[in-house]
């Protein structure tokens, strides 16, 4: 949303994604890929070529993960070529961590796991469309609310997540944890959070 012009996009992101991580904070550039419906519809297929994606759509975030070392990464709503891309295997995993390198976390946007049931209509279940975002290469679910996590849940108790798989998403997670160095130093202090809430 910085503008169509992936260039000077690219240097927006990059400026702004930069200087939030060298603060020692996880920046979560979004939403990978095309978030661009007709009409302003953030949730709806995109039908791009692979050209047109190349040219326009991937180089802020390929300038920002590679260049400004985001550690983390929001998928999309949208579908692209008809895979909704929280569970898109060509963009999270083929693309994103095996082409361009990302060794950091990608992350749902609120809800968009189960979009996969109710708008794009590409899985019957929750649990499924939950396996099928792991299976892609999503790290994490995100939710609005822990009550939420119920629906999703269910899929891990049902054991339809490999093993390996559950590994690779923890790892991402883990590894971020200890760069923040959340494990030496769990607790925030509360005079200064007090001050930065004020």
């Amino acid at each position: 949303t910085y503008g169509e012009d992936p260039w000077l996009t690219s240097q927006m992101g990059m400026a702004f994604v930069g200087a939030i991580e060298s603060a020692g904070i996880v920046a979560t550039p979004k939403h990978f890929i095309a978030n661009v419906g007709d009409g302003g519809r953030d949730s709806y297929p995109i039908d791009y070529d692979t050209r047109l994606l190349d040219e326009l759509f991937f180089p802020p975030f390929k300038a920002v993960i590679q260049q400004a070392r985001a550690r983390s990464v929001m998928a999309a709503y949208n579908s692209v070529s008809g895979v909704p891309a929280s569970q898109n295997r060509w963009l999270l995993t083929d693309k994103l961590k095996r082409e361009w390198g990302f060794t950091g976390f990608v992350i749902s946007d609120a809800a968009a796991t189960a979009g996969a049931t109710v708008l794009h209509l590409t899985d019957a279940s929750t649990a499924s469309s939950t396996r099928d975002a792991l299976d892609a290469g999503l790290d994490v679910i995100f939710q609005s609310a822990y009550a939420q996590y119920q629906p999703y849940f269910s899929a891990f108790q049902r054991g339809v997540i490999a093993d390996s798989v559950i590994d690779a998403a923890v790892t991402r997670v883990l590894r971020a944890k200890f760069q923040l160095g959340l494990f030496e130093h769990p607790y925030a202090d509360p005079d200064t959070a007090a001050y930065w809430n004020r």
